[in-house]
């Protein structure tokens, strides 16, 4: 990619480019979504939620087809949900296909993951992925963070952070998202910021410096 990704901020929206005023990584619907800005950065991939056998092998090429014309930065979400009609079994063979994508591309994925938190670190010590992995919109607890950063995993903070996490994990692990929010990522920002007792600069600067490292690092 040759644009230039310096004021990305939030890393997982689904805000259109419009409304995302060029700061963020745009996740893409699979598998007919629109068309792709030549000046958006993107991400796509098969959520659990969309996830069917009928489809999945649709999906999968579609997605082969954006990643084969250098069209994201990152694939997902991806990844497990209990609380989705999609078996178990499919939602595992599906998120392996696409951390195989991730690898084959050189590409971080972006993990989606509800009460699936053992499944997921199961697939991730069988496949031994070397890309990074992040998990969108944790909310989870400073112990749950803990073990996960253990296995390599970043974390994501949206609107409805859990403040004790927010404030005890370390800077280097962490993005912020808006996701299906309308709020701005200037405001999770500021907040953050506020619950870490940490200057809105300074935080600006070891996210984006997060950014360039994962998403941005070829």
């Amino acid at each position: 990619m040759e644009k230039n990704a310096s004021h990305i901020l939030d890393i997982h929206t689904h805000k259109s480019e419009e409304a995302s005023h060029g700061r963020a990584i745009i996740n893409y619907q699979l598998p007919v979504g629109g068309a792709l800005c030549l000046s958006s950065f993107y991400s796509a991939g098969i959520h659990p939620w969309q996830l069917t056998e009928r489809d999945a092998e649709e999906q999968l090429a579609y997605l082969q087809k954006l990643l084969v014309e250098g069209r994201l930065v990152a694939v997902g979400e991806a990844g497990l949900d209990k609380l989705t009609a999609a078996p178990m079994e499919l939602q595992v063979r599906i998120l392996g296909k696409q951390v195989e994508l991730s690898e084959k591309y050189r590409l971080p994925l972006i993990i989606h993951c509800v009460k699936a938190m053992e499944e997921l670190l199961a697939v991730k010590k069988e496949l031994r992925p070397v890309q990074p992995w992040i998990w969108h919109g944790f909310r989870g607890k400073p112990q749950q963070a803990r073990q996960l950063m253990e296995n390599g995993i970043y974390l994501s903070f949206g609107e409805h952070y859990p403040e004790q996490t927010v404030r005890t994990m370390p800077v280097d692990c962490m993005f912020l998202e808006t996701d299906d929010s309308p709020v701005d990522i200037e405001e999770v920002l500021h907040r953050v910021a506020r619950t870490r007792g940490t200057d809105v600069e300074e935080l600006r600067q070891a996210i984006r410096e997060n950014i360039q490292k994962v998403f941005f690092r070829r």
